[in-house]
């Protein structure tokens, strides 16, 4: 049998180290600029975009009309976004290991640029971007796209 006093001593620990584990895995990427009118929508929160701030998953990043972000992703994924743009990130799947990809970003609106990370480079068909009108499925390095009169 395990003393009382052993198991209380472990148990923060172990509780610690699974909450962060936990959170480490829902992180996908982070900002790296953001200019005017920056927000991401996380759940019912919304909160300012700032440099360094990570981005999870089903994160939602809305900019305003003056608004201008930069964000990469952990494969190494650039996205840009203009002035009123929104976009989801719903899809992200990078275990190399695994031989597991997928990135599927859901732009509803605005102005995106997107560099090409890992996860393309390895499963190009992996990746998709979704936008009102169409489906964009990646078979290059980068690409820009509008999405006007939504």
């Amino acid at each position: 049998m395990v003393p009382l006093m052993c198991v209380r001593s472990i148990l923060p620990v172990l509780v610690s180290l699974a909450l962060s584990a936990w959170g480490a895995e829902s992180i996908v990427g982070s900002v790296k600029t953001a200019q005017g009118g920056v927000v991401v929508h996380r759940g019912a929160e919304t909160i300012p975009a700032r440099q360094g701030m990570h981005l999870l998953l089903n994160d939602i990043l809305l900019t305003s009309g003056d608004g201008r972000v930069g964000a990469i992703l952990q494969d190494g994924t650039g996205i840009a976004l203009g002035p009123n743009t929104e976009l989801k990130i719903d899809r992200f799947i990078y275990e190399p290991v695994d031989g597991k990809f997928g990135l599927l970003l859901r732009l509803a609106k605005g102005v995106m640029v997107y560099f090409s990370g890992r996860i393309a480079r390895f499963a190009p068909e992996a990746v998709t971007v979704e936008t009102p009108v169409g489906v964009v499925g990646l078979r290059g390095t980068h690409f820009a796209i509008s999405i006007e009169g939504t």
